[in-house]
This record gives structure tokens, sequence and C-alpha cells, in this order.
């Protein structure tokens, strides 16, 4: 299993919606694929709405690939894992060319 927390600027927040919509609608059979590319049993999304209005997306990656899945959705090759990229990188800001961002350090 893996985490992620990033920040959602306010004027992406219905775009990830949107986004986040076509997975479990017309990609959902494309997005089941990836998963089972990248050894994934399932994803959990919750969206926090900070008191300074801000928004910041948690993921949770579950399946022994969870660890590395950010990682590795940005080498794969796979048209809808590099789609699955970009829009990443568009609701969070993220240059897919560019390093990752580190995974979470877990306490508890």
């Amino acid at each position: 299993m893996g985490a992620i927390a990033m920040s959602i600027s306010p004027d992406k927040l219905d775009a990830w919606k949107a986004w986040l919509a076509e997975l479990e609608g017309p990609r959902k059979e494309e997005f089941e694929a990836s998963n089972a590319r990248h050894n994934l049993t399932g994803h959990r999304a919750w969206l926090q709405t900070n008191p300074d209005g801000s928004y910041l997306a948690i993921a949770v990656h579950d399946g022994p690939g969870g660890d590395t899945y950010v990682m590795s959705l940005a080498q794969s090759d796979d048209p809808f894992d590099q789609w699955m990229m970009g829009s990443l990188a568009n609701a969070h800001g993220v240059d897919p060319s560019g390093p990752m961002p580190p995974a979470p350090e877990q306490f508890l």
C-alpha cells in the first residue's frame, strides 16, 4: 500500500473531480487494466478542504505495487498511463518530466 497527499489549486478542483468521474465511468476498464499492470488492487481518494480554503487530495494505492505506483506510472509508455500522468500533472501542478514528489513518511 502507498499513499500520497498533493495540493489542488482552486482553479483545478473541477478538473480534478471530472478526472475522477472519468475513472469511475467511461475509463473504468482502462483504469482497472492499469491497476493490474502496476500490481494494484484498488485506489481510494479523499478531498480535504483546509481552514484557509485550499484543497488537498489524499490518495491511497492498495496492493503490492502501491509504494512504487506514482514512479511506475510516470515511467510507463502505456497510452492510458500517460493520460493518467497528464491528468495528475494538470490537477496537481506536477511536471511529469521532472522529479516526482517524495513518498510521504509514515509515522503511525
